[in-house]
């Protein structure tokens, strides 16, 4: 997709920016205060704080200095703009919103913003005057699906929905037109009762695209208030086999199935223009866009607050956490309202930014509230579990892993994981046959998954039983995953704790050479060197250790090896210890802690 065009003096100002930042000295662009916050003492370091701002993609403070910089020379309309674009992106659009009109009035070829004047217009239902604003702002290939779509939607709210489906039928261009033409004009169509033309387009647009939710969304509820339930659930259900855990589908097929009288997600010319830049923002999302992306959602969403059932917000929750921003992520997917289908999803998300955050109570609350709102995602108590685990609360990640297995009728290969990771909290809450009892109905469920072999079988050598079975399962899982440093580590551990030290030596110096930061595993090959003679290489590979980072209690064991120059055995070099991070190869191989679980497929909804 094309991007906007700009206002004319932004070239130069991205030029003075440059030359700021490349003259500016520490006293011209900024002091210190003595509560530490930045006090910017020139339009020099204002420059250079807004660039250091874009750069950070920190939307708050850039906001800040671009509207400083405009104050500082209310002539420039570049400055104006940007200061307009980021403070959208933002949110707040109190702000927005009077900086946007009087940034029309100096520069009316801003296409971004007239539609922010003309989005806030639509959702006061002022349908002339937003035709007006949006009169010569179709430049471009995005302008002008954007401009056609909301002029169209004007006219409808005009009375007019002939000549705005003739306008959009009009608009000429881009491929990637054609399923925004079709799933607005139909919904248009709807919205003035004419069910076959909607029913007409909607079939075309999902013939074009049936991957999109809301293109099967809009068809079945269609083909449900023409009375043809059965082909519209038939529809549905082929999308919910692609998709099974989409809440918007799911949604769909409920009402449906209801018997209750079947309705548009759209039914108003207001939640019309949401819906076009919802579904325009989460598309350019999906492209990688950040700024106009945020903004055209920020816009769907302050025109409606539940834009496409809470799609846009769950669109930008995902837009602004991938930048970095996740406290906005939270504050935007925890306002999803309580009756959208995307609520469950949206807790869910907050509740895994919360745990990245150490945000800890707060990410237990929201993962409870998730999971209470849908009992049967799996992917809510994996995460949850994951995050227990991660903290060391192995017990209580067991008992959130049961919960989940509580609501399997019959365990089937992709729930390997569950048992998986129940088994990695019960070895590391020191319950070992319900461990193994776990391993083993996981490589029941995947018998080559090479995470559980590596697992269960290190757990075996370390522990002295089924030696040759162990053996073979590490070695399986070194054939399935070569390139694996840590499973790779597993095997010549395990050669080194039976004894076959020259196998441990070999397969150990392959290990650190796919993984070469590792300490961990640099200090199992320094214990290797040593018992095959190679001394210095030893104490050597165990001061690398020592540089890399080695935790407790590893480290203190390294630390007595370096000093007293020999090998020194001890109880957690043979049963790792759970207060090490990284306290055995079979640790990082087996469990990289994530608090996602399986894709959910909702992000996929478009």
């Amino acid at each position: 997709m094309k991007s906007f065009r700009t206002v004319p003096a932004l070239r130069p100002f991205v030029a003075a920016c440059l030359l700021a930042a490349a003259f500016a000295t520490p006293a011209m662009a900024a002091a210190k205060s003595d509560d530490d916050t930045l006090e910017l003492t020139s339009l020099a370091g204002i420059f250079l704080a807004a660039r250091v701002a874009d750069e950070t993609k920190d939307v708050t403070r850039g906001a800040e200095f671009y509207q400083q910089a405009y104050e500082a020379d209310p002539s420039n309309a570049a400055w104006l703009e940007r200061a307009v674009v980021l403070t959208t992106a933002e949110g707040d659009l109190k702000a927005a919103l009077p900086m946007a009109k009087i940034l029309v009035k100096k520069a009316p070829d801003s296409q971004i913003a007239s539609f922010i004047v003309t989005a806030d217009l639509l959702k006061q239902k002022k349908f002339a005057a937003s035709i007006k604003t949006l009169q010569g702002n179709d430049q471009g290939a995005l302008a002008a699906l954007t401009a056609t779509l909301l002029k169209a939607w004007a006219l409808t709210g005009q009375g007019k929905t002939d000549e705005a489906i003739a306008l959009v039928d009009g608009l000429e261009g881009e491929s990637w037109y054609e399923p925004f033409k079709l799933i607005h004009a139909g919904l248009m169509a709807d919205v003035a009762g004419n069910t076959e033309d909607s029913l007409a387009r909607f079939a075309k647009a999902y013939e074009q695209d049936g991957n999109s939710v809301r293109v099967v969304e809009a068809y079945a509820r269609e083909l449900a208030r023409a009375g043809d339930k059965d082909k519209a659930k038939e529809i549905l259900q082929e999308y919910l086999d692609r998709a099974p855990r989409n809440p918007l589908a799911i949604d769909t097929m409920a009402d449906i199935e209801s018997g209750k009288p079947v309705t548009q997600a759209v039914n108003t010319p207001v939640e019309g223009a949401a819906e076009a830049f919802s579904g325009l923002g989460t598309a350019l999302g999906q492209e990688g866009g950040f700024e106009l992306a945020a903004v055209y959602l920020r816009l769907a969403l302050y025109i409606d607050p539940d834009s496409g059932g809470g799609l846009a917000a769950l669109s930008l929750g995902d837009i602004l956490d991938s930048n970095g921003l996740g406290d906005q992520a939270i504050q935007v997917l925890e306002q999803i309202p309580a009756q959208s289908p995307f609520r469950p999803v949206g807790i869910l998300r907050a509740a895994v930014v919360l745990a990245q955050q150490d945000r800890i109570d707060e990410a237990k609350k929201a993962f409870e509230e998730a999971i209470r709102k849908n009992p049967d995602d799996l992917a809510a108590y994996i995460a949850y579990g994951n995050m227990q685990r991660a903290k060391e609360k192995y017990e209580e990640a067991a008992d959130i892993y049961s919960r989940a297995i509580e609501h399997l009728d019959a365990p089937a290969r992709g729930n390997w994981t569950l048992f998986y990771f129940r088994g990695v909290a019960y070895e590391r809450a020191k319950q070992w046959p319900k461990a193994e009892a776990d391993f083993k109905k996981a490589l029941e469920l995947f018998p080559d998954q090479p995470l559980v072999l590596n697992y269960l079988g290190y757990s075996w050598v370390d522990q002295g039983v089924h030696l040759d079975e162990a053996l073979d399962m590490i070695q399986k899982a070194v054939d399935l995953r070569p390139n694996d440093g840590f499973i790779v580590d597993s095997l010549g551990w395990a050669y080194y704790r039976l004894g076959r030290y020259e196998d441990a030596v070999e397969e150990l110096e392959r290990a650190v050479s796919l993984e070469t930061a590792d300490p961990v595993l640099n200090d199992h090959l320094g214990d290797a060197y040593w018992k095959v003679g190679r001394k210095l290489e030893a104490q050597f590979q165990w001061r690398h250790a020592r540089d890399l980072g080695a935790k407790l209690p590893e480290l203190e064991v390294i630390n007595r090896k370096i000093a007293a120059e020999r090998l020194v055995e001890s109880a957690p070099r043979i049963t790792p210890t759970p207060e090490a991070e990284q306290d055995s190869s079979r640790t990082k191989a087996a469990e990289p802690i994530s608090f996602s679980g399986p894709a959910d497929q909702a992000s996929g909804a478009r």
